[in-house]
């Protein structure tokens, strides 16, 4: 799945794919590179990314918790969903 620069995702639990974490995440960017795990430390994420077995592909930048989060891998993404409350019930005649 492809996501938008200004779409709206939420991040999946690399433990269950039915987690994802709120809130959601802000695409700021969206390019062909190697994921990042360890964005301060090269040596570190080369290796982890050959123990995972994940080669370059779609990333993404995304704004999450007031930071910006470099190389994340498209499946460590997902749409999001916003769940509305429904209005009826707050209004009732």
């Amino acid at each position: 799945m492809s996501f938008k620069i200004g779409e709206l995702v939420t991040i999946v639990s690399s433990m269950n794919s039915n987690i994802h974490y709120k809130p959601p995440a802000l695409v700021v960017g969206a390019y062909e590179g190697e994921p990042k795990i360890f964005l301060n430390n090269e040596k570190v994420n080369k290796r982890w990314l050959e123990e995972e077995d994940l080669s370059p592909g779609r990333v993404y930048d995304i704004f999450y918790r007031g930071e910006v989060e470099e190389a994340v891998c498209e499946e460590w993404l997902a749409p999001y969903h916003h769940q509305s409350r429904h209005a009826s019930s707050c209004h009732k005649k």
